[in-house]
This record gives C-alpha cells, sequence and structure tokens, in this order.
C-alpha cells in the first residue's frame, strides 16, 4: 500500500519526544503519521495538511487537547480525535466525549491498544 492510501494521523503532544515516539510507532503499524509539538502547531497542520484522524494530548499550555478537538471538529466532523493524557480526571473524559471525542487513553498505553483504537475509528467512517 503506497502512502496515498494509507490512512494520515497527527500526533500532537508538548513533549516533542513523546510525539515523536508515538508518530513512529504508528508508522510501524501501516499509518502515515507526523507530529505537532503544541496545540498551535496542530491547528495549523489541520488545516494544511491531510489529516484522517489525530491523536492528542489533553493538557497542552497555550492551545490544549479539546481546542484542538473542537476545532478539528469544526473543521471535518466525520475525523476521529482521540485525547491522551496522564491526568485520569472524569470530569475531562467526560468533556471530550461531549465535544466529540472518539476515544480517550490514559497513559501510559499500549502501542498496540492505540492502534486498534485508531483501525477501528477509521473503520467507523
Amino acid at each position: 500500500m503506497n502512502e496515498r492510501d494509507r490512512p494520515h494521523v497527527l500526533v500532537v503532544d508538548d513533549r516533542e519526544e513523546m510525539a515523536t515516539v508515538i508518530a513512529d510507532a504508528l508508522v510501524d503499524h501501516g499509518y502515515v503519521a507526523f507530529a505537532a509539538r503544541s496545540g498551535r502547531e496542530a491547528l495549523e497542520m489541520l488545516q494544511s495538511e491531510r489529516v484522517d484522524a489525530v491523536v492528542t494530548d489533553l493538557t497542552m499550555p497555550q492551545v490544549d487537547g479539546l481546542e484542538v478537538l473542537r476545532v478539528s471538529q469544526r473543521l471535518d466532523p466525520s475525523r476521529p480525535v482521540i485525547l491522551m493524557t496522564g491526568f485520569g480526571a472524569m470530569g475531562s473524559a467526560l468533556q471530550a466525549f461531549e465535544v466529540g471525542a472518539y476515544q480517550y487513553l490514559l497513559k501510559p498505553f499500549r502501542m498496540d491498544t492505540l492502534a486498534t483504537v485508531l483501525r477501528n475509528a477509521l473503520a467507523r467512517g
């Protein structure tokens, strides 16, 4: 399968190493994945790049994951957005689902789990 036919996933985390590790692991699972180091960078990429799905950290300075989710939903309501966080607050999970998140993952998680969630999210579209 060539790059054009594979799903394109935007990974957003203000910890650059984390974003890169997740993006690289998704490439190993057959995705075209690229990393944004901030919510602000993610908003720019959502408007300039092909993005079939988003995996974003919830807690980031300036532009957080909920704002990335809101903008993604406004630009393409069918695009799945998966939020990840190290802070398992039930209120933020409920808010994420109200805004339209497909799934909410607590860090640390297994990359196989993320790959399965992504595959299911993209299959429903």
